[in-house]
């Protein structure tokens, strides 16, 4: 499953089926009967890019500057969410050992102060090394063989975190049959409670797999979603772009790049999502407070069923 990163004080900081290899997290109401955290609050960070050297600079950007001013940001919230959700790309290109020991160590201050943090795979990932750089947090069985995959259950949604590595240093993704339906007999599982499934590759509907630079499975993937109604959102990474558009009425949620940018002008920065009954709020907090993004809230309205 996706790593669950324990906080320090706090090993036993929800009830779940980890050991059990069930890749099942449960937050209930309240985390414990001395924690402020709130369930209902979540942040999300995409594309971090950690590289060995943490002096590294790409398009201008020092990746792990980025990283501790965001870190900084969300760790100095007034009320502490549930948990930091990573969409993949944790790591620089290839993935290296040495990349996600720098980010286990840019991680520390999370865990230092009672955050638990959820890391999914991107396509600059590598599996095996995501393992040796983080052998005691990720369980020795995985929930499904050969991929990273888990849910996240709390009061007003369940959080569906997928694995779209493909190749490692390749561009397009891919989930797979395995993995398709391992998420079909999950969501099935949990039908009463709003699914938001989190993926690190774009969908690219209809296209050719040829040149894809997506998902390549993207209508097989979302011919299983929009019939099952509880599914509500698809919110990916990848592209280094924010954006917010639908498909049958799922939402679909691109993230902020943590690093870079590949085109001028967008934000960096993370995500601040609040859960509610009826759907979510999302607010776009930019790293540059002048980019016309900065402090954007959207409502995100879940569809009937």
């Amino acid at each position: 499953m996706p790593l669950h990163l324990p906080p320090l004080s706090r090993r036993q900081f929800l009830a779940g089926s980890l050991a059990a290899g069930l890749g099942v997290l449960h937050y209930p109401q309240r985390l414990s009967a001395d924690d402020s955290a709130n369930p209902d609050h979540w942040t999300l960070i995409s594309d971090t890019h950690i590289n060995q050297d943490l002096a590294t600079v790409v398009r201008g950007i020092n990746m792990a500057d980025n990283f501790r001013r965001v870190a900084d940001e969300i760790l100095e919230l007034p009320e502490r969410p549930a948990g930091l959700i990573l969409s993949g790309d944790c790591a620089h290109r290839e993935g290296r050992q040495g990349d996600y020991a720098r980010l286990a160590e840019l991680l520390e201050p999370f865990s230092n102060a009672g955050w638990p943090v959820h890391m999914m795979m991107g396509n600059h990932d590598d599996r095996a090394n995501f393992r040796r750089g983080f052998a005691q947090q990720v369980p020795q069985q995985p929930v499904l063989e050969g991929r990273l995959v888990s849910v996240l259950e709390t009061r007003h949604a369940n959080w569906f975190l997928l694995d779209s590595l493909d190749q490692v240093n390749k561009i397009p993704g891919l989930l797979g049959p395995a993995q398709r339906h391992w998420l079909a007999d999950a969501l099935d599982a949990r039908p009463d409670k709003p699914a938001l499934i989190v993926g690190h590759h774009n969908p690219r509907f209809g296209n050719p797999q040829e040149n894809n630079t997506g998902l390549l499975d993207t209508d097989e993937l979302f011919a299983l979603l929009a019939p099952r109604k509880q599914v509500k959102a698809y919110i990916f990474g990848h592209t280094h772009h924010w954006g917010l558009a639908r498909h049958e009425g799922i939402h679909l949620v691109n993230l902020p790049p943590t690093a870079y940018l590949f085109a001028t002008g967008g934000p960096i920065g993370w995500v601040d999502v609040r859960l509610a009954a009826g759907g979510a709020t999302l607010e776009l907090r930019s790293l540059n407070p002048k980019n016309p993004a900065h402090g954007q809230r959207v409502e995100l309205e879940w569809r009937a069923g």
